[in-house]
């Protein structure tokens, strides 16, 4: 394993792998196999941060393990078929094209992404007739900011309700889950709420509103998978 600098926190975001995989939905082993490989496959994506002896990863390895579930979750794609197509990203210049702004389509098992600039990624270059891509559904798109200069994802908004959001953006917090507008992490208002004893209790403790504390139990039990 690589020891390496690692980048500013302050724009990349840090996550150990167990906490990116817990907002990524994924299990940890899971994740671990699309980062790194396994005995009979190579890694899916190409990550953002190197291996390390942290154990670490970064924002964009984070936005890029949403976009394979998604693809996993939606049409059962193969890594191969994912990695081939980030190889193949690479060719023409475009680093972690499931990080940006971009539509998924399929033709049978082969992928096309076609990017927010009208730029054409393909394997293998034969499917000439668009009408024939099924467009694959990648609603986590939706919950993306973009950066306009680079055109990577600099923002995650995984949950919305009435004026209030729950944010993962490296620079707030490191990159920690925030409900804002406040700014308070998720965790602490889940903590509060559990030490306190009640959602009033934790709004007390940190001077916000009792829907600001709802929201990031709400998340919180929407990573757990326990939401309703």
């Amino acid at each position: 394993m690589v020891a390496i600098a690692l980048p500013n926190i302050f724009t990349s975001g840090i996550y150990p792998v167990e906490e990116a995989a817990r907002l990524a939905r994924l299990s940890p082993r899971v994740l671990r196999r699309w980062l790194d490989g396994s005995d009979d496959s190579p890694a899916a994506m190409d990550r953002m941060i190197p291996r390390n002896e942290a154990g670490v990863v970064g924002f964009i390895d984070l936005v890029q393990a949403l976009a394979i579930r998604a693809l996993r979750k939606s049409r059962q794609l193969s890594l191969q078929k994912i990695r081939q197509t980030i190889v193949e990203a690479n060719k023409l210049g475009v680093s972690y094209p499931f990080a940006r702004k971009h539509q998924t389509y399929l033709f049978v098992d082969d992928v096309v992404i076609r990017l927010e600039n009208g730029s054409i990624i393909q394997v293998t270059g034969k499917y000439r007739q668009q009408h024939l891509l099924q467009p694959v559904v990648e609603l986590y798109l939706q919950d993306l900011v973009f950066d306009q200069e680079c055109g990577l994802a600099k923002r995650y908004v995984p949950l919305k309700r009435d004026s209030l959001e729950v944010v993962i953006d490296p620079l707030i917090k490191y990159g920690s889950p925030v409900v804002m507008p406040n700014g308070c992490t998720v965790s602490s208002l889940v903590d509060a709420a559990n030490s306190e004893g009640s959602i009033q209790g934790a709004a007390d403790m940190y001077e916000v509103a009792e829907a600001d504390v709802e929201i990031a139990l709400r998340y919180e039990d929407i990573l757990a998978g326990t939401a309703t």
